[in-house]
């Protein structure tokens, strides 16, 4: 039988370089390799690198009044926008990622009658927020559910919470897990800058070393870390801890850092192209999110053989277990996370046990075939029903 070629528009709040974008890029690679046309939607906050990008791999579109903050007016408009871009396009299948544009962005689809309304959930906007926060996210996944014919969860976990908080029939819960080449993380060697990265002399040894790779955005909690560090890490001789990544507070974590006298103890890469030769540097990796789907970076610290200090969150069992491959910290506690972090750098013994512990995590699981073939499942599953 020949497959039925389909319009399908993935729409986004943000487009951004995170985990969620790597991810629904895939998607749009995949779903265009099979035929489909596709076309990728955004709001008005993006990076403009990572919309060059996209832009290169899927035809991009911007609404220009979709915002992550909420504005009654602002949002109305966005609604009739998308709504206007799925008649344009003739959309068959919607596939919204991220909250704002998960509600704004299925709300339209009922009214342009699309036939497929998916929404896929990178992370729990619900968890770890102030009361009134957590009834707005939930009411509003309450209100969207009846008019939603599929969830696609980047893990088990995340699928669960879903479905213990009523947010859609079980039934129409799907699992793809998180996409990434696992195999670039096992093999990588440290990149040849190493010692700029580190400010280190030529010829000094490398001291003990922490990684964070993530966003800097309030919820991924780096200003908090970095001022937990002097107390935690004193008395440890030499370390370095290292942050990659780019956004809205690395400007702020920069400053800080140098407030705190701490410029050639803390270090800053900025976005970088390898990723996995800044795992393959480190003796451990660290996460100290709020809030998060599943997070790819303790996949890629597992595939490296580092093990990892991460605050409690739902999710991460998929990956890490406590005092196994990780040390698992309370969500509230960043000073534990840097303890803990100061703990690790300074026992070689306890990080080689936990490192024989990661190395035995089946990243395997989240390669990019086994997603896109998920997706794909989820997509014929949906339509049939």
């Amino acid at each position: 039988m020949r497959a039925v070629i389909m319009m399908i528009v993935h729409v986004m709040t943000r487009l951004m370089r995170g985990g969620a974008e790597e991810n629904t890029l895939r998607s749009c690679r995949a779903q265009m390799a099979a035929g489909h046309r596709v076309v990728l939607v955004h709001g008005a906050e993006y990076d403009p690198a990572a919309r060059e990008e996209a832009a290169g791999v899927v035809e991009v579109r911007t609404v220009e009044r979709m915002f992550h903050r909420i504005s009654p007016a602002d949002d109305i408009a966005a609604v009739r926008a998308l709504r206007d871009l799925y008649r344009e396009v003739g959309a068959d299948v919607v596939h919204t990622h991220q909250s704002k544009a998960g509600v704004l962005g299925r709300l339209a689809a009922r009214l342009a009658r699309t036939p497929t309304v998916i929404h896929g959930i990178h992370i729990l906007p619900f968890v770890n927020v102030g009361p009134v926060e957590e009834a707005v996210y939930v009411a509003a996944e309450w209100i969207c559910a009846p008019i939603t014919h599929g969830f696609i969860s980047v893990s088990p976990s995340v699928r669960d919470e879903c479905v213990r908080r009523g947010l859609g029939r079980p039934e129409k819960h799907f699992v793809a897990m998180s996409a990434m080449d696992v195999e670039r993380f096992k093999t990588a060697a440290p990149p040849a800058d190493w010692r700029t990265l580190l400010a280190l002399a030529p010829g000094q040894d490398q001291p003990p070393t922490a990684v964070m790779l993530a966003t800097f955005e309030p919820r991924k909690r780096q200003l908090e870390f970095i001022k937990a560090v002097p107390d935690a890490f004193a008395g440890v001789p030499d370390w370095r801890i290292l942050f990659a990544g780019r956004g809205e507070t690395l400007d702020e974590a920069q400053a800080l850092v140098e407030e705190l006298g701490l410029t050639h103890r803390i270090r800053f890469a900025g976005h970088r192209p390898d990723p996995e030769a800044i795992i393959a540097m480190a003796d451990i990796g660290v996460l100290t999110s709020l809030r998060e789907g599943l997070p790819r970076v303790l996949v890629q610290y597992a595939a490296a053989g580092k093990p990892a200090v991460v605050s409690c969150l739902p999710g991460i069992g998929d990956v890490v277990t406590d005092d196994v491959n990780a040390i698992i910290t309370p969500t509230d506690d960043i000073a534990a996370a840097a303890r803990a972090v100061a703990r690790l750098l300074g026992d070689v013994v306890l990080r080689q046990r936990l490192s024989a512990g990661a190395l035995n995590v089946d990243v395997d699981a989240w390669s990019p075939e086994r997603m896109d073939a998920a997706v794909d499942e989820a997509y014929r599953r949906v339509r049939a029903a």
